[in-house]
């Protein structure tokens, strides 16, 4: 980013499901009083919530002793999220594609990378599957 941020988080949340709503209201109701447009507010939130669920669930395996790591940045027009886990990663092109033919609903995996990725602007894994980097241009 070119500018400095005009909101900046970095949070250690536990490994936790019943946290992440109280989590995303907070957040998200500072984020509010910078970014005016509820669509793209709604996208990042739903890609957020997907990206703590998966790390909580499928990244750490809903063990207690593990964390998630968030960081969030808003400025120049943009908003940077990443969301990292303490589990074994994963390879993300074995994950199924859910637009495929064939895909079943009862197969596990895809859909939750699908919607963040239709939601955010850009979306990469790194560090062996176990973080993802999402940003989503605002203006």
């Amino acid at each position: 980013m070119s500018q400095e941020n005009i909101f900046t988080l970095y949070e250690k949340l536990p490994t936790n499901l019943k946290q992440i709503n109280p989590f995303l209201d907070r957040v998200f109701d500072q984020l509010a009083a910078h970014i005016k447009d509820a669509e793209q507010l709604f996208k990042v939130k739903l890609a957020l919530e997907e990206a703590l669920t998966n790390a909580m669930r499928h990244g750490n395996g809903l063990k207690a002793s593990r964390k998630v790591t968030v960081r969030i940045a808003w400025g120049d027009g943009q908003i940077h999220l990443d969301v990292s886990d303490e589990g074994k990663g994963f390879n993300p092109r074995t994950v199924p594609d859910p637009t495929q033919i064939g895909y079943a609903e009862n197969i596990p995996g895809g859909r939750g990378i699908f919607l963040m990725q239709k939601m955010m602007d850009r979306v990469e894994f790194y560090d062996g599957g176990r973080g993802i980097r999402m940003v989503k241009k605002i203006l």
